[in-house]
């Protein structure tokens, strides 16, 4: 490998000592640089230095140094007002061709740069938080070490009441929220002596939905895959279809009170509601995918479990059936497991589907713990879907009690190994095949 040899240390010659003053010294040890870390060299060297041209010429009358300390004077005053309203009519927006996605699919970025005064910019850096989870296609994003954000740097030049876009194509590699912004953005002088930075502090999220596997994919019966209903003795009341009205009873809810009809007869009148068969599905969705949750997860075995409650969901949606959402995982934020009954809300399977895109790796609860506290409030016509990646004996026993007390319940695992006792009364789907490609840890 060519390259020059370093320079040699000079040695004090043999006989000789080293002379002169010890500032002057220093001094020749001095290096000149260019500090690389500012974004301009401009210092109050450059004024004091027109200053000293123009007085100096003026003295001795010579029209070069007087002339170069006004150009001097002239350039330093015109890039502090060109960079003092650079910033002013700069606007920077990014849009979304969609802000909501499933994953894997492909959603279009719209970065927009306007410049609305006569005042050109000749150079405008923008640096934007972007998250690392979605790649796109064009560019790169940058990680951040210091701040663990990615980062996209962008460098612009827009003209006097220019609008320039650039388009990306963002790749909805991973579940989540994601917080596109804040925005900051540095400009300044055409020559390079002043700058200005400004921050946008405008965030965008752009929501990203499970996986959605079909019937198929997850080889469940077509026809009452959530189980039949089975008859009892008594009906249950549809708190959505109010019949009538009948007198307040002691034992009645706050909530079956009819204050319109209270109002109007001055006695107070409970709803009477339409009895009813109709199936109501809730599902049980258990983040963990180890027996101890504070044990630790598998990213990927979790993200398959929650993608198998984002389909269930939608199968009941398809077949107009009330469904809800509760897990023992949180939001970002908060230390509340998910908590969404079952309704007849245009908007349920969204709000569902949002929920499981938010839901964190992490469980506030055991599984079986949340089971049992929340089948007591339930209405006695919802059958409770349990989606696990794990199906151990404290969760099996929870199920059991549940059966025994006359619940419809259904079981989804992705574990391994299927229940191997039997468990009366429980509707045990088991879904091996939808993690045959990943390589599971074990636990030693």
């Amino acid at each position: 490998m060519l390259g020059l040899p370093p320079n040699p240390q000079p040695r004090p010659q043999a006989g000789r000592t080293q002379s002169g003053l010890p500032f002057l010294r220093g001094l020749r040890g001095q290096q000149r640089y260019i500090d690389l870390n500012k974004d301009t060299q401009f210092s109050d060297a450059w004024v004091l230095l027109a200053v000293l041209l123009l007085g100096f010429g003026l003295i001795i009358a010579n029209r070069f140094f007087t002339s170069a300390g006004i150009l001097l004077l002239t350039l330093a005053g015109v890039g502090w007002l060109w960079s003092a309203f650079s910033l002013y009519g700069l606007h920077y927006r990014r849009h979304f061709a969609e802000v909501r996605g499933f994953q894997g699919e492909e959603i279009g970025l719209t970065l927009e740069v306007q410049n609305r005064k006569f005042l050109p910019l000749t150079w405008l850096t923008v640096q934007d938080i972007f998250p690392t989870e979605l790649p796109m296609r064009e560019t790169a994003i940058s990680f951040n070490a210091a701040t663990n954000q990615g980062e996209l740097r962008t460098f612009w030049m827009p003209n006097a009441f220019q609008r320039i876009s650039r388009h990306f194509t963002i790749r909805c590699a991973a579940r989540g929220f994601h917080k596109y912004g804040p925005a900051q953005v540095e400009t300044g002088d055409g020559f390079g002596f002043f700058n200005r930075a400004a921050r946008f502090p405008d965030e965008q999220f752009l929501i990203v939905y499970p996986r959605i596997y079909s019937v198929a994919e997850m080889a469940l019966p077509a026809k009452n895959p959530f189980g039949a209903l089975r008859a009892h003795g008594h009906l249950h009341e549809d708190p959505l279809r109010t019949v009538g009205v009948r007198a307040w009873a002691s034992g009645d809810s706050p909530r079956r009170i009819h204050w319109k009809a209270t109002a109007r007869h001055q006695e107070l009148l409970s709803r009477v509601y339409e009895p009813s068969k109709e199936q109501q599905i809730l599902i049980f969705l258990n983040v963990a995918t180890l027996e101890r949750h504070w044990l630790g997860t598998v990213p990927e075995l979790q993200e398959r479990t929650i993608s198998v409650a984002a389909s269930l969901a939608c199968v009941a949606a398809e077949q107009r059936l009330p469904v809800g959402l509760i897990a023992n995982g949180t939001l970002p934020g908060s230390d509340q497991p998910l908590r969404l009954l079952p309704g007849r809300n245009p908007q349920q399977l969204t709000r569902i589907l949002e929920l499981l895109a938010a839901v964190t790796p992490f469980a506030s609860d055991p599984i079986e713990q949340l089971l049992l506290k929340e089948a007591p409030r339930l209405n006695w016509g919802t059958t409770i879907v349990v989606v696990t990646a794990i199906a151990h004996e404290a969760l099996l026993a929870a199920l059991l009690e549940l059966a025994a007390a006359g619940r419809l319940v259904v079981l989804c695992t992705l574990a391994e190994q299927p229940p191997t006792q039997y468990l009366r009364g429980v509707t045990v789907y088991h879904l091996p095949h939808l993690i045959d490609d990943l390589i599971l840890p074990q636990l030693l």
